[in-house]
Order: C-alpha cells, then sequence, then structure tokens
C-alpha cells in the first residue's frame, strides 16, 4: 500500500513535469521560428535595398538621356541652320556679283 499511494503523489508530479517539458519544447520551437523569421526579413529587406537601387539606378540613366536630347536637337539643328544661312549668303554673293 505504500507504495501505491506513493505512485499516486508521484503520478501528478510526473504529468507536471512532462506539462513543463511540453511546454519548453514549444517555448524552443517558437525561438527557432522567430530567428527563421528574423532572417527572411532581413533577407528581403536586402532584395529590396537592391531593388531601389536597381530603380534608382535607371531613373538616373533615363534622366541622363532626357538631359541630352535637347543639347543633340540642337546640336542637329545648328548645322541645318548653318547650311541654310551659308547658302543665302552664297545666292546674296551670286546676286551681287551678277549685278
Amino acid at each position: 500500500m505504500a507504495n501505491d499511494s506513493a505512485s499516486r503523489e508521484s503520478s501528478p508530479a510526473v504529468a507536471l513535469f512532462q506539462k513543463a517539458h511540453q511546454k519548453m519544447v514549444t517555448l524552443q520551437r517558437l525561438d527557432e521560428q522567430l530567428a527563421a523569421l528574423l532572417d527572411q526579413r532581413k533577407r528581403l529587406q536586402e532584395e529590396l535595398r537592391d531593388v531601389q537601387s536597381n530603380i534608382n539606378e535607371e531613373f538616373e540613366r533615363v534622366m541622363a538621356v532626357a538631359a541630352e536630347a535637347p543639347i543633340k536637337l540642337l546640336q542637329g539643328i545648328a548645322p541645318e541652320t548653318q547650311n541654310h544661312n551659308n547658302n543665302g549668303r552664297a545666292r546674296l554673293n551670286h546676286a551681287e556679283a551678277a549685278a
């Protein structure tokens, strides 16, 4: 009987230790999951920074091309204007010489 009563008294203690062990294992798993989530978050932040950098570089490239466009356009017009003025002068000189 003494053995029987000791078994009954130890049974609730064993159950409590098992419950505590389960809680500790659950906490450990949660800690592992949180660590994995934090690592994933860091990776995503780095990827986002890379994408943002690529976007900024593309905007800078587009703006540089856009800034060069008027200059190229004006450079293309300038020779035409000079040729037109030279042709006009040549005609004027020719007309003056004929007169």
